[in-house]
């Protein structure tokens, strides 16, 4: 069986200070749990790249001055920049796990990801997200079912998987290594980078499997928890699916046909959410109406795809 020398958590960040006084130590204490479960006798480090110039999150990255604790400041904005700066700085760990910084790991979590790349011989190894609402919901975001959905639920531990996001995510550095992927650039402000960048691990021969039981928590405020923000991330999402789905197709026949498969699901998606809107708007039934705005706007961004529209939810303001 495997025996990784240097494993680090690694986590990109941006002004979120008080989630990282909890998301540090609390990375901590699971790498000193996987330890004694696992009888792993390897170094531990946690990489926190801050994306804020001003390094705003020092501080609250290591407040005690952990020796265990690497931290530093990727000045580029975007979140491309700032996973590409957690890869250098895990240059010379066997094993890397990203976790994004708004995310909290139940009980176990890091024992299960690496119990399953340690007997799986697995590359990559990925787990579900669970949405945790930090404030009482929107009766339409009640309504639309999307706070009780557990990411990838219809999976189970070993299955093998084609793309994965960052925010659970368990890299073999030595496979990285040898594939020479990172993640792309033109996906800075769009989001996408991350399933674009595991896409690029599958289609290279990297073998990514599923860990049903490594949940992590995804914290998410009250201002978001809300029908306008849902519906722009909801149609963000999917046009970022989409364009990852284009750029890994071949380029000729094979893209040509994904684009159109992109258009072709964006239009049914669309046409199927605006009866099941209408419909549900003129019989008074919320549940109907959010499942079919949903629809509306997920076949919206695909659509915008196919076209060659971008999405940009992470564009920052301009500071005056």
């Amino acid at each position: 069986m495997r025996q990784p020398n240097l494993v680090a958590i690694g986590m990109a960040t941006y002004k979120r200070q008080g989630n990282l006084r909890m998301l540090v130590p609390a990375v901590l204490q699971q790498a000193a749990e996987a330890a004694r479960e696992l009888d792993l006798e390897c170094e531990w480090a946690v990489i926190v790249v801050d994306n804020d110039a001003g390094g705003s999150g020092e501080e609250a990255a290591n407040p005690t001055g952990d020796s265990r604790v690497r931290y530093s400041i990727e000045p580029r904005p975007g979140v491309t920049s700032a996973r590409n700066a957690v890869l250098r700085a895990a240059s010379d760990c066997d094993v890397l796990i990203f976790i994004d910084d708004d995310e909290l790991p139940q009980p176990q979590w890091l024992t299960h990801l690496l119990r399953t790349y340690l007997e799986r011989d697995a590359d990559v190894v990925s787990g579900p997200v669970q949405s945790v609402f930090e404030g009482p919901l929107d009766p339409w975001l009640e309504a639309s079912d999307s706070h009780l959905r557990l990411h990838r639920s219809h999976l189970r531990t070993g299955d093998e998987i084609t793309r994965a996001a960052t925010n659970n995510l368990l890299l073999d550095m030595a496979k990285v290594r040898e594939l020479g992927v990172g993640f792309d650039e033109r996906f800075g402000l769009t989001g996408g980078e991350d399933s674009f960048f595991t896409g690029q691990l599958h289609k290279a021969g990297a073998r990514m499997v599923w860990c049903a039981e490594a949940v992590v928590d995804d914290l998410v405020p009250a201002e978001r928890a809300n029908r306008d923000y849902n519906l722009r991330r909801r149609f963000s999402l999917s046009n970022a699916s989409a364009r990852v789905e284009l750029m890994l197709a071949d380029p000729g026949l094979d893209r040509l046909g994904t684009r159109a498969v992109c258009l072709a699901r964006g239009v049914a998606q669309i046409g199927m959410g605006t009866t099941m809107a209408v419909s549900g708007r003129m019989g008074g039934s919320l549940r109907r109406r959010a499942h079919g705005e949903r629809f509306v706007m997920g076949g919206l961004g695909a659509l915008a795809a196919g076209l060659g529209v971008a999405a940009s939810p992470y564009r920052r303001k301009k500071a005056r």
